[in-house]
């Protein structure tokens, strides 16, 4: 039950906050500058207002995930020094006196209290104080997108399978020994995916009539996780047994990551206006349309887009065009893509410089084709850029068919289209684009931030939700401590 307690308070002890906590303590200058009582309003929604036992005001456990994520503290440190730290007290507008609430209502605020809408609201609401005190001027967002750790580690899908079959037959072994003997032969240690799936088919097949049926809860349960991950072939698809969203991603051409992204459009002010969350594989540039439309719903009149080469593509200048956006963002031969042969699924990984097939397997080299038709301006060029892939991995794949068809090689090419992009060019060669790229570097140091003070570098929960979740409340903390300085630095 949602009840917020207006009723005054009288303590004793609220004078020692004046003397223990400086006027110029961060969290007493957020305090009084930022309003936090929205997320009352907010998240009525989230509770029953007349039945249940009340609950704690949700601003207070709002600013309670506010801290957490300001000093990247687990939540047992967190309610810890919280029970001390006159600071923390202070911005949670309690008396000194108080304790503070238990660890598990803090896991059970952020699992059911806070959604995926919530935290879309959440972010506005800072652009909206912002623009509100005349702290956003600028018409241009920088985008870029940054990576973060799974706290898990990837596995392969034969080994996430054979993990789940080996938990099922030791729970087996355990408390019904006797279906042991409908169990296949195991295949070899060297067996790949298909021979594994082939193997827990016949598992499942041989116990599913006893295990429907056995009041085992935890028997029942492996069961129903081997035949989930069998489903559809849904085990080709995981790269861990943990967390089922996180993906392979690349941050160079040697070197790789496993976790999430996180597309991020920011202003000149360097606050944060729009959040796009996606598993590690997705290519940059494809997020910028959205990037600039939740920017353009937070309130912010965009005119310039900054960012690297992977936001330079057809289709974004195309599109940023039809919205009279000018796109200072350099281009790339190997982005600036014509007709592409074959799949369209391919996708360009701007760190690596290299693309990406549908099984999500990177290319080995490229080569250069063809030659410009220099002679007649009117006509496409001819020249093209072919990409190469590892054969071997080409030939076991599980999404080979339509793709790979026994050949010797498996390539991709892009024709590359000079006349679609002369006017970019054109654009990229003048002193104004030279001068205004040199402001791209502020969203690199604000992913910096983010990373080294505030724990985004590794993601602290397992999912895709638990990544948003981590990264907008991130988004808000960076927004409200610079909103502080912005406000500061008018003052002065």
């Amino acid at each position: 039950m949602l009840r917020i307690d207006n009723q005054m308070k009288f303590s004793e002890y609220t004078n020692l906050y004046d003397v223990v906590v400086p006027k110029d303590n961060i969290l007493r200058r957020i305090k009084e500058n930022i309003d936090f009582s929205f997320v009352n309003e907010m998240l009525k929604k989230s509770y029953c207002i007349n039945f249940g036992r009340p609950a704690k005001e949700p601003e207070m456990m709002f600013k309670i995930l506010f801290l957490k994520r300001m000093y990247d503290l687990s939540d047992a440190s967190l309610i810890e020094n919280i029970g001390y730290n006159m600071s923390y007290k202070c911005f949670l507008n309690i008396d000194p006196e108080d304790k503070t609430v238990d660890s598990s209502l803090l896991t059970k605020f952020r699992k059911t209290r806070i959604t995926e809408d919530i935290l879309e609201d959440m972010l506005t609401e800072t652009i909206k104080q912002a623009i509100e005190k005349g702290l956003i001027k600028s018409t241009a967002i920088i985008v870029d997108a940054t990576h973060s750790e799974s706290k898990t580690y990837a596995k392969t899908p034969t080994q996430i399978l054979r993990s789940a079959t080996k938990e099922l037959r030791k729970q087996i072994y355990k408390n019904d020994i006797e279906l042991a003997d409908k169990f296949p032969e195991k295949p070899l240690d060297t067996a790949d995916l298909n021979q594994e799936i082939e193997y827990s088919k016949k598992l499942v097949e041989n116990l599913k009539e006893q295990l429907i049926k056995t009041d085992n809860e935890k028997t029942r349960k492996l069961f129903n996780k081997v035949n989930e991950l069998l489903e559809n072939d849904k085990i080709k698809e995981i790269q861990s047994a943990v967390d089922e969203d996180a993906k392979m991603g690349y941050k160079s051409e040697t070197n790789n990551f496993f976790g999430y992204k996180s597309h991020i459009a920011m202003t000149e002010e360097r606050l944060i206006t729009g959040i796009e969350v996606t598993s590690g594989e997705a290519p940059d540039g494809k997020y910028l349309n959205k990037l600039v439309n939740k920017s353009k719903n937070n309130g912010i009149n965009i005119t310039e887009v900054l960012g690297d080469m992977a936001y330079s593509g057809k289709e974004n200048l195309k599109l940023m065009k039809e919205q009279n956006i000018k796109v200072l963002s350099k281009l790339s031969p190997y982005i600036m893509n014509g007709n592409r042969t074959k799949n369209k699924d391919f996708e360009f990984i701007k760190d690596a410089c290299m693309y990406k097939c549908p099984a999500g397997h990177l290319s080995i080299k490229k080569t250069i084709n063809g030659t410009y038709n220099k002679s007649n301006k009117n006509k496409y060029n001819t020249k093209s850029l072919t990409y190469f892939f590892d054969i071997e991995k080409c030939k076991n794949c599980h999404k080979k068919e339509g793709c790979y068809n026994g050949s010797k090689s498996k390539t991709f090419s892009i024709a590359l289209n000079e006349e679609i992009t002369t006017e970019q060019k054109e654009f990229q060669e003048s002193d104004y684009f030279r001068e205004r790229i040199k402001q791209r570097y502020m969203i690199e140091a604000k992913n910096a931030e983010m990373k080294q003070a505030h724990g985004l570098h590794k993601c602290k929960y397992v999912g895709l939700f638990g990544m948003q979740n981590q990264i907008y409340f991130t988004a808000f903390v960076v927004n409200v401590k610079r909103m502080i300085k912005l406000i500061d630095k008018k003052v002065s």
